[in-house]
């Protein structure tokens, strides 16, 4: 069975990697590039993948949300949250896939007569599958193809900037973040912040005392009835909105519901069937807290994690429990 994945970020390369090894796999990837986002993950996925340590920059046991002139810091129970550099990270991955599968750097067209047509040194070329697998990104080109519905989006602007960070810190006041949050990710001897709207990054950098020029990028919204597979095409990462509400932590995320294609492919199981099973009912949780977050219950929200039974909740359920 040939099977087309578009797109070699963090979901492409994963469901590349676990496929090739029982498919013909052809792995497109449009361009390298850095990604902007501030390179979280949780530290476990790199014992269920096997994934070389080395390319963890940080390893960190707390993060420190900050509200109204507070700030609550929050245990994450050990060094549970590891930090990594995006180009880096992704091209490791895109490695691994090519064990297996086979990679070419270019554009997806469009798809004409049940075949994917692929722009490779500025020549079109036509790739037959049986399966297409759309990891392309929140702006999914291959959504657009097939007249599926966008993404839901959020534009935020990020940039780098040169001061030393010890731990990511949150920032829920709406002059700051607006219905969301801004943030401070470490790295290496750089600071990733970003915030949700050129008028908030503005100001949040005139608190950080920093005059930096911005990145505008989108990020996906989860919403529960996002369509993931029409007929023999499948979506994944990014391109099917599998981001976590409220947190926006995507590239764990990414690499779970890749091994879940991959294994609903394997096994010929229903794909949002098997997702759903193990991410819907905390999906929709923490799309309630997103919500509340633009309301006045921010307040109750936030003060709840100075309350130690809450904030243990909370980082249980981040870590992998069930509410």
């Amino acid at each position: 069975m040939k099977i087309l994945v578009i797109g070699g970020g963090v979901a492409g390369s994963v469901v590349s990697y676990l496929l090739g090894k029982n498919f013909d796999v052809t792995l497109i990837q449009n361009k390298k590039w850095d990604k902007p986002c501030g390179g979280g993950v949780k530290s476990k996925i790199f014992d269920e993948f096997n994934f070389d340590k080395s390319l963890i920059k940080h390893n960190l046991n707390k993060v420190a949300v900050k509200y109204k002139n507070k700030t609550i810091f929050i245990d994450l129970k050990g060094d549970n949250l590891s930090i990594v550099r995006r180009d880096e990270f992704d091209e490791y991955l895109r490695n691994l896939a090519t064990k297996y599968a086979k990679l070419y750097f270019g554009r997806f067209i469009t798809i004409k007569d049940k075949k994917a047509i692929i722009k490779i040194d500025n020549k079109k070329e036509i790739f037959e599958f049986d399966i297409l697998i759309g990891a392309d990104g929140v702006n999914s080109s291959v959504r657009k193809a097939i007249n599926l519905e966008p993404i839901p989006k959020i534009l935020t602007y990020f940039a780098k900037i040169d001061k030393k960070t010890l731990y990511p810190e949150f920032y829920f006041d709406k002059k700051f973040g607006g219905d969301y949050y801004a943030w401070i990710f470490p790295h290496e001897n750089l600071t990733h912040i970003g915030s949700v709207d050129a008028k908030c990054f503005k100001y949040f950098c005139n608190y950080l005392n920093v005059d930096v020029k911005p990145k505008g990028y989108f990020i996906p919204s989860w919403q529960e009835n996002i369509t993931i597979q029409k007929e023999n095409i499948y979506f994944v990462g990014d391109a099917a909105a599998q981001v976590m509400p409220l947190t926006f932590e995507g590239i764990y995320y990414a690499i779970k519901s890749a091994q879940i294609l991959a294994n609903s492919i394997i096994n010929n199981l229903d794909y949002k069937t098997e997702w759903n099973k193990i991410y819907l009912k905390k999906f929709k949780f923490m799309k309630i807290m997103e919500n509340m977050n633009k309301t006045f219950l921010k307040t109750v929200l936030i003060n709840s994690l100075q309350i130690n039974k809450f904030q243990n909740f909370a980082i249980n359920l981040w870590l992998g429990g069930k509410r």
